[in-house]
């Protein structure tokens, strides 16, 4: 039987599960996570390792959800609260995008079909929170960035699937040319923030 866990313990072996999940995903990938190297990490058995994740799945959303946590809220605050013009926050939001993949390398592992094993074995409530609560974030962001006048309304549906696009871009960073990778990208940041900033989006 798993050992019972106070409150307290609970929320700190929480945090080292995931710290452990992050390190073990930047060094192998979430294909080939094991539970139990996990546990042994942080000194707990496999059967007390789920009781704080009901599935390996589980867990790996967890880790990315805390990685989305992280680097979201910095990147949206460069845009929101950065120094610059309109156009230059747009440009580090960007290359933010592509500095996290440099920093995570564990993200730039994870391959469509690793996404798609992942879903299908988690219950359907549970990513519908995980959207749900995406959703809300980016609603508000978006709402509160077309007030500010740093993105026109005209461009937020196109902004939605600049991130993931993005994402792609950099997961094939290996498949560039010698040299070519980190002037490509500094690139297309400057170009979107360009494009979105200047409101040339529009029509």
């Amino acid at each position: 039987m798993p050992k019972a866990f106070s409150e307290a313990e609970r929320e700190r072996i929480r945090a080292k599960l995931i710290a452990a999940g992050k390190r073990l995903i930047n060094q192998v990938g979430a294909r080939f996570l094991v539970v139990d190297e996990i546990a042994g990490e942080v000194g707990i058995s496999k059967g007390s390792f789920y009781s704080f994740y009901p599935s390996r799945e589980d867990f790996i959303l967890s880790v990315f959800e805390s990685w989305e946590t992280e680097y979201r809220g910095a990147l949206i605050r460069e845009v929101s609260e950065g120094q610059g013009s309109p156009r230059e926050r747009i440009e580090r939001f960007f290359l933010g995008v592509f500095e996290i993949i440099d920093r995570e390398p564990g993200l730039a592992r994870l391959g469509v079909k690793d996404i798609q094993t992942i879903l299908e074995r988690l219950p359907p409530e549970r990513i519908e929170s995980h959207q749900a609560s995406d959703d809300r974030i980016l609603e508000k962001t978006f709402e509160l960035w077309v007030a500010g006048g740093l993105l026109g309304p005209d461009i937020v549906s196109a902004f939605r699937g600049l991130i993931p696009a993005l994402f792609s871009i950099a997961v094939h960073k290996d498949d560039f040319p010698p040299g070519s990778y980190r002037p490509a990208v500094k690139l297309i940041a400057e170009a979107l923030g360009m494009r979105i900033a200047s409101g040339e989006g529009k029509g």
